[in-house]
Parts: structure tokens; sequence; C-alpha cells
């Protein structure tokens, strides 16, 4: 006989933030709190990924769970990593250095001192991974919605032209627009790519696109390894530790008084391959002539 014992949300919200609290703080060495880490929920994804940048830092930061309430930052607070949209819309002090991760589809405001590390990979390492998978690769549809993927597109296309390929941008505002944009592209593009955009992705726009890609014989390059196995051929991202590692680079950089651009590209990501959807369809890829990374 066992007797199963449960706790509400609340107590499991306050023991992950323990847990983080303990992991992250140590409480001699946070007094002076130059640093902090702002999580939009101390679980999860955003909890593995404070860890991973605890980790990459190398040093105490304090750590706070917006889950827990709105907290009270130090008005001497010097670089600050925010874990999610919700905490990177916090309002922090005025000389605070802002670092922003795991946020895709999130703009920081006009003047903000704010640094994102970006949900795209850099551009010509993904052009590099996705040429040396499908190597008659000349012409990649990219799908983005808002201002990230439209500059995101526009650095491609420079990266793309020293591989002799041809950027399509095809910018939606809704899932629902996809059937449409699909028909427009038959004949005329050889792969591809949805980016990392929360708005375009549910069930129905990944089946779609899965569908068509195997009808059409389009590799279907999804947003990230997640979705791959959803019916993609493959997908290149950065992964949370990635994410973490730079943004623990951007917090050591800011705290030593170095100027950071507006955005920033994890140094590497990894090519995730679903071999089994490419034979199903019979997909124009080389699962075995892929990068490193490839699964």
């Amino acid at each position: 006989m066992f007797r199963r014992t449960t706790k509400s949300r609340g107590a499991r919200h306050a023991a992950a933030a323990a847990l983080l609290a303990a992991l992250l703080c140590v409480p001699a060495a946070c007094g002076a709190q130059e640093a902090a880490a702002v999580l939009a929920k101390g679980s999860g994804l955003y909890f593995e990924a404070a860890l991973a940048f605890q980790k990459a830092l190398g040093r105490p930061v304090q750590v706070y769970d917006l889950a827990a309430g709105e907290p009270s930052l130090p008005r001497g607070l010097k670089a600050a990593a925010a874990f999610g949209s919700r905490a990177a819309a916090l309002k922090y002090p005025p000389k605070t250095k802002l670092i922003i991760l795991l946020a895709p589809g999130y703009t920081p405001p006009a003047g903000s001192r704010a640094t994102a590390v970006s949900a795209f990979p850099e551009p010509a390492q993904a052009l590099a991974a996705y040429k040396s998978l499908q190597p008659g690769l000349a012409r990649l549809a990219v799908f983005y919605r808002g201002a990230p993927g439209a500059g995101y597109t526009a650095e491609l296309a420079k990266a793309a032209a020293r591989l002799s390929v041809e950027i399509l941008p095809v910018p939606l505002d809704a899932p629902e627009k996809f059937p449409d944009a699909l028909r427009a592209l038959a004949g005329k593009a050889d792969a591809f790519w949805l980016l990392p955009e929360p708005a375009l992705i549910n069930k129905t726009s990944l089946k779609v696109l899965s569908e068509f890609s195997c009808a059409h014989k389009l590799p279907f390059y999804a947003p990230s390894a997640g979705l791959t196995e959803l019916g993609a051929a493959a997908s290149f991202a950065p992964g949370v530790d990635e994410a973490a590692t730079a943004a623990a680079d951007a917090v050591s950089r800011a705290l030593a008084g170095e100027a950071l651009p507006a955005t920033l590209y994890a140094p590497r990501s990894s090519l995730t391959v679903n071999e089994a959807f490419s034979r199903r369809c019979g997909l124009p890829v080389k699962p075995h002539g892929a990068a490193g990374g490839a699964k």
C-alpha cells in the first residue's frame, strides 16, 4: 500500500524558486547585486536555462521568479538576464543593461538598453548547414512575421549570396495564410523554412507545412529541434544551453563596461534531421552527409 502525495501549484512554484535561488546565489556573495536573473517563471525551460546561465557565468547572481510576484529590483543593478517575454517587459532600473533570451517574437521598445539573444541561428551557419543537407538548394523560402524576422531575412540574403542561394522572404500575419502562401511557392522554391515565430506556430499550421512538404517533395525546415519530429526534414537552431551561454557572456561583457549590439547570436546551433520523414517522402536531402549535430 502506498500513499500518493500532491503539492499545490503555489507550493511547486515556491519549491522550484527556492532550489533555483539556492543554486544560483550564495547569500554572502550576492550582497552587491550587480547582476540578476529574472525568470518569467522559475520552472521548466526557464529553470533549465537559468542553471546553464549560472554555469556559464561562473559567478553567483540573485534570481527573481515572476511567478512569485513582481520583484523589487536594486537600483544599482548593472546587468540583468531576462528569461522570457514577461521578464523582458518588466520595468528595470534606468542604468541596467538588459540581456533578453527565450523570448521569440518580443521586440524591445525603441531606445531601450536591451540586447536580445536571438532565437534564430547565425545566418551563415544556418545556410551552410542546410546547404550541406540539401546540396541542390538554390532557392530557400523563409516564412516570418514582424520586424525581427524581416531584419533576419535581410541578413540571410547577404550570407546566401556567398553560397549561391536565393532567399525568398514570405511575410505572414496569421497561420491561416499558409495554404495560399505555399501554393504560390510551387515551382519557385527548393525548400522552405519557418522561423521561430510563436504567432505562426500551431498544430494545424505544422500539419499543413508537413503535408505540403511531403506531397511536393520540398523539404520543410522547422524552427526548433522539438518540432522536427512533427513532420519536417530538419531544423538548425540554438538550444537552451547555447542561448544561456551567449546570455552569460553578454552579462559579463556588460559588467565590464563593454558596449553590446542590439542582437546577439548563440555561438553555435545544432542540426537535427528527421531521416524517417525524409525517406518516406522522398525528399532531396542527404542526412548522412549532414553537418555535425545531425540526428
